[in-house]
């Protein structure tokens, strides 16, 4: 009998695993620069992010673990100064925000905050809560865990399951019953309308 370590089967195939490099999850986990996303009060330009391909997304901008040196004052500025600064624009400032959306309570308290604060002092001290506000808008953070989810639930799983050590119920879940697609208001009088019958 092999020990439980040895592989028996043809070039060890059922230790095989999918390295994260293969995917865009290694490249999650890695850090640009150490300098990476820091902001230069002196410019008011954040840095440029060296080694970032064109193909980079707002998804990468946003990982705190790509850019260590982030802040919310790239997103502040960017956000809510304007790039060409006209008459026009003094007139018009702030008629665009995310009050008529998802995002509207996250950026009234981090707006609040920044108003408490003063807006040196406000990129420190409301920082968590302008964070939760770019995390509503950019969705950046959850498409990372999405991303790092999908490789462990439809990649490692799958080979695992390849390889014998998970079977078809540990791999794959079951749909759903049928009737857990009823809906709240379901009433039974109108059944035979809303539903097909079974």
């Amino acid at each position: 009998m092999a020990p439980a370590d040895q592989d028996d089967s043809l070039f060890g195939w059922r230790n095989w695993k999918i390295s994260d490099s293969w995917t865009k999850v290694e490249s999650d986990r890695t850090i640009r620069t150490p300098e990476s996303g820091r902001f230069d009060p002196t410019t008011d330009h954040w840095n440029d992010h060296k080694g970032r391909s064109l193909l980079s997304s707002t998804t990468d901008d946003r990982n705190p673990v790509r850019n260590p040196e982030l802040t919310i004052a790239d997103h502040l500025l960017r956000y809510y100064s304007p790039y060409l600064k006209t008459f026009f624009t003094d007139m018009s400032a702030n008629f665009m925000s995310n009050q008529n959306g998802i995002c509207g309570d996250f950026e009234l308290k981090a707006m609040e905050c920044i108003e408490y604060y003063g807006a040196k002092q406000g990129l420190t001290a409301c920082k968590d809560w302008y964070d939760d506000f770019i995390e509503c808008q950019g969705k950046a953070k959850q498409l990372l865990r999405m991303r790092a989810m999908f490789k462990k639930r439809h990649v490692d799983n799958h080979i695992e399951y390849l390889q014998g050590k998970r079977t078809w119920d540990e791999t794959y879940e079951k749909p759903p019953q049928y009737n857990a697609y009823t809906e709240p208001w379901f009433d039974e009088k109108y059944a035979h309308i809303e539903h097909p019958t079974q």
